[in-house]
């Protein structure tokens, strides 16, 4: 009742500055707290500690957050505050931040049960590598973001915080939440709860808005300069920094927030959990594309899929047309076979973790020796350090496997392309059971010939789409998009699409964009024609207002198979799988650059045989595509060069 500020950073850094893995690092003239080389539980504290005299959260209250993070991966998440209970690690409320939103968390509870509920902020400018001052205030079911003193965005949430939120027995965590997945990697200045009221008053106006100050520890209240205007800082930093010079170094705890810097490429690199981190960059243009390695695969490759494990390394999976597909692990700058795994006629591979575990899906299109029609999970053993068989589930002719997150619950939907010779058959949406630890068939969609499945989320609004190749008659089809209400997917909108085989999702700025690849246009009742696979693919675009994708560009495709979208530096490209133009598979791939009023421009041909799959990935050494071809049992890796 007295709004009293309650510095949460406080409750968890020593007046010392002490703490094991926390570092306190100076840039542009002001202190913040480095916390990802701390373990979760070094950065949290028992709720009951400024809960005293009620376990309840103030159901009005304001969160001040003054950080700086330099830059995101594309789909990272990062918690900056979360309250979280003790026994069943659900989550109570929490603040984390993504590349281009600031995602606002709690859970909610009703007679039908408990919910997890999110409040979305868009706010891309925030990883910029500035310091940045934020209030979140929330009061009678409205949301209100304050950035830098600047206006206010409300959000008036169909979902009112909670008025009885208890947090007894819960734990406060900050910058994570309370595992290694997802913590904070940029620095922390200040983080207070201010209950009963919004705080921005006491900040705003401000002379110094990125800066602003409620309360913040007293390790960071000291300066020991000023940057002058125009100059190079003069102050030192107050760590214990080694900059080094040079190839590559490693990454352990022994450089654990050491600097690389290097000098070929202009770039200065943060050792940050074994990984070297972008801190600041040139900024980089795609000059030309080069071959950097002919992956030989066992046979065909229909898919590829590109992912990380945890100190473990990068990874690609390639899905077999024969008997046998197989990992490779990126070691020494190029891909070497690491595992084979029996398949039968993979399409597609597909990566997730649920918690700490690992898994990977394959899409079997042909039935086993023993003619069932089965996928398998594949879960990764931390001990054996290869995937073992976790789970099959039956499909049809299965093509892709999409893996998605709503609300906290977990969920895999699979393509299922036809039975027999019918096309027009269900595919299939399963949801992960904690209790049983297995997947389980949640809602079946009526698909024709589906292809591929890609998930999105807009907002606090959740879309599933499928690209339907073909009924039986014609692949002139409609694929459609869903939209996830009231606990299932429902019909939100109807594309025209000629034979589609992949769906990308992507967004420039504040714009989404939806990537269709059209395959072929043929019907049983016309005779077929070389020209029917050189169709025009089409890249549609969200009209908030309309609530519906309207078409933004028409690109001509030659049996077009998969879209990848990566960016450069400030970059953005769309790279498209062209497999057949009606006479040969050796067709030229094409990379087109986004170039704003003009659309997506082509810039290179990359020659390629019956191409069926792209993935972008990048590494310290630089960024790479990867193209798998369905033609020829070879696989090939392209550096993307830059200047």
């Amino acid at each position: 009742t007295d709004l009293r500020p309650l510095d949460i950073l406080e409750e968890v850094v020593p007046s010392d500055g002490a703490t094991s893995g926390i570092r306190i690092v100076q840039v542009h003239g002001a202190r913040g707290l480095q916390l990802s080389a701390a373990a979760p539980r070094t950065m949290s504290f028992p709720a009951f500690r400024i809960f005293s005299r009620c376990d309840l959260f103030p159901e009005e209250f304001s969160i001040v957050v003054t950080l700086r993070v330099p830059s995101l991966p594309p789909k990272r998440n990062e918690y900056l505050l979360t309250v979280v209970a003790e026994e069943s690690d659900l989550l109570l409320l929490g603040l984390r931040l993504s590349p281009a939103q600031l995602h606002f968390l709690f859970l909610r509870e009703d007679t039908a049960g408990a919910w997890q509920t999110r409040v979305s902020f868009r706010s891309p400018a925030l990883v910029d590598g500035r310091w940045h001052t934020l209030v979140l205030a929330v009061s009678a079911g409205v949301f209100s973001l304050t950035t830098d003193c600047s206006l206010p965005v409300d959000i008036m949430a169909d979902v009112p915080f909670p008025a009885t939120l208890s947090v007894k027995g819960a734990r406060f965590f900050v910058g994570s939440r309370r595992r290694a997945k997802g913590l904070f990697t940029g620095l922390v200045r200040q983080l207070v709860l201010l209950p009963g009221s919004d705080a921005t008053p006491r900040l705003c106006p401000s002379r110094n808005a990125p800066l602003a100050v409620l309360s913040i520890p007293r390790v960071l209240q000291a300066l020991t300069g000023k940057p002058e205007d125009n100059e190079v800082l003069k102050y030192p930093y107050e760590t214990n920094i080694r900059v080094t010079l040079g190839p590559q170094p490693p990454c352990t705890e022994v450089e654990d927030a050491q600097f690389w810097f290097d000098a070929s490429r202009k770039g200065l690199y943060l050792c940050v959990g074994n990984e070297w981190v972008s801190v600041l960059a040139a900024k980089e243009r795609l000059d030309y594309v080069e071959e950097h390695q002919n992956l030989s695969t066992n046979s065909e490759t229909l898919g590829i899929e590109v992912f990380r494990i945890p100190q473990v390394g990068l990874f690609v999976a390639t899905a077999n047309r024969k008997a046998t597909s197989a990992v490779y692990k990126w070691t020494e700058e190029k891909f070497i076979s690491y595992q084979n795994i029996p398949t039968h006629q993979a399409q597609a591979w597909r990566h997730f973790t649920i918690g700490k575990k690992i898994f990977l899906a394959v899409a079997n299109f042909e039935p086993d020796e023993k003619g069932q029609e089965f996928s398998v999970i594949y879960k990764w053993s931390h001990r054996k350090l290869k995937f073992t068989p976790y789970q099959s589930i039956a499909t049809h002719s299965a093509r892709d496997w999409e893996a998605f997150e709503v609300d906290g619950e977990h969920f895999l939907a699979v393509a299922n392309h036809r039975e027999g010779d019918n096309h027009n058959i269900d595919s299939v949406i399963y949801k992960w059971n904690p209790a049983t630890r297995l997947f389980e068939a949640n809602q079946t969609i009526a698909t024709s010939g589906a292809y591929d499945w890609e998930f999105f989320s807009v907002g606090p609004y959740s879309f599933l789409v499928v690209a339907n190749t073909f009924n039986g008659t014609s692949t002139k089809v409609h694929s459609h998009l869903y939209i996830r209400l009231l606990g299932s997917f429902q019909l939100f909108q109807s594309f025209p699409t000629f034979g589609a085989a992949d769906w990308e999702v992507f967004q420039i700025g504040e714009r989404i964009f939806l990537a269709v690849a059209n395959s072929h246009s043929y019907d049983v009742e016309m005779q077929v024609q070389n020209d029917s696979y050189v169709i025009n693919s089409v890249i549609y675009e969200l009209n908030v207002t309309a609530q519906a994708f309207v078409k933004f560009q028409d690109i001509l495709t030659c049996s077009a198979l998969d879209w990848e979208f990566f960016s450069v530096g400030e970059d953005y490209f769309l790279v498209v799988a062209n497999s057949f133009d009606g006479r040969t598979f050796s067709v030229n791939s094409i990379i087109y650059r986004w170039q704003g009023y003009e659309g997506f421009v082509a810039v290179h041909s990359l020659p390629t045989v019956g191409c069926r799959d792209w993935e972008a990935f990048s590494t310290t050494a630089g960024a790479y595509l990867i193209y798998s071809s369905a033609k020829e049992p070879l696989s090939r890796v392209l550096r993307l060069r830059t200047r």
